[in-house]
């Protein structure tokens, strides 16, 4: 593959602890930390808010640090297992407690910070605020960000996402996602990286689970596995549509053969290019045989109807036809 990323998504909590009060303390997260790195990650993900959850919500919040004491002792065990950690918390952050995902790379350099835009009713009805950004930051050669188990309702936060060229997306939860996840893979153009306590996953940008595995799967549960999932995903690939660039196949495959992968789902009229070629990168592909992204494609289109719309002086309707 030209770039391999290896993820990992394990289903862990540490045990309940003070860090407001008494001090973070990273050594239970530190004990598995060292046991998923002998699987050598690039990228280790933790479930939602984690590092604050075991002593119950309420606590939780009393108990959430502040954003920096925490990512300074997260930085040091990336250091130590020359991994990305992303090790979801309750953060105290302008007067306001919210519910953050802090990406630290194996540097120990914090490289973004995500807070959940869209809580659930009952986490706003016990004082965590919603976030309001949501960015995407280069990590390791690819572009990453992250959504948090509640979020999956919202396509705008996928949508934003795409925008800023996501390829993978971190996603901490308190549930399973499920097809509201491999919706958002294909669709959007994103490996998943799902963690949850109970089982912990890796989907694929077709939609398609490449690993399921935690605490609560059979062989998990019965000491023969450990309760994380990993997978390895070639990050050199790109989602399109159909349209347009279909009758290209063949010229592609007379050019590239074994160095690309040309994956169709015809039912949803996508397809997915891979770049196998180490030094070969999609985006050269797709300027060379002008192909255009699905993401391209769809904001193009959008702008024309737009541009229809003003021009018959309908600029603003609803698809009703109401304003």
């Amino acid at each position: 593959m030209a770039h391999t990323i290896r993820l990992a998504a394990v289903s862990y909590a540490p045990p309940a602890h003070d860090h407001r009060g008494q001090g973070v303390n990273p050594g239970p997260l530190r004990d598995i930390v060292l046991r998923v790195a002998k699987d050598r990650p690039d990228f280790i993900c933790f479930p939602e808010i984690c590092a604050c959850s075991a002593a119950g919500f309420a606590k939780g919040v009393k108990h959430a640090p502040e954003l920096e004491p925490f990512v300074a002792e997260v930085g040091k065990l990336a250091r130590e297992v020359n991994a990305a950690l992303i090790v979801p918390l309750l953060e105290h952050y302008q007067g306001q407690v919210y519910n953050t995902v802090p990406l630290v790379d194996r540097s120990g350099k914090l490289v973004l910070v995500y807070r959940k835009n869209y809580p659930t009713t009952s986490e706003m009805n016990a004082v965590v605020a919603p976030g309001w950004e949501v960015p995407v930051a280069a990590c390791d050669g690819v572009r990453v960000g992250a959504a948090v188990c509640f979020d999956v309702n919202y396509p705008q936060v996928a949508a934003e996402l795409e925008r800023q060229r996501a390829r993978i997306v971190f996603w901490p939860s308190m549930f399973w996602g499920g097809q509201l996840l491999q919706h958002w893979a294909l669709r959007y153009g994103f490996y998943i990286v799902v963690a949850f306590s109970p089982e912990s996953a890796v989907i694929d940008m077709s939609g398609r689970y490449l690993v399921k595995q935690g605490a609560e799967t059979p062989q998990v549960r019965g000491g023969r596995l450990p309760p994380w999932a990993v997978a390895d995903v070639n990050v050199e690939r790109e989602v399109f549509h159909l349209d347009y660039n279909q009758d290209k196949f063949q010229a592609l495959r007379a050019r590239y053969g074994p160095d690309i992968d040309i994956e169709v789902h015809q039912p949803e009229a996508f397809f997915l290019l891979a770049s196998r070629r180490v030094g070969l990168s999609v985006a050269e592909i797709a300027k060379e045989f002008h192909l255009e992204t699905l993401r391209d494609y769809l904001a193009r289109s959008a702008q024309q109807r737009e541009e229809h719309l003003r021009g018959h002086g309908k600029a603003g309707r609803s698809a009703s036809g109401s304003r």
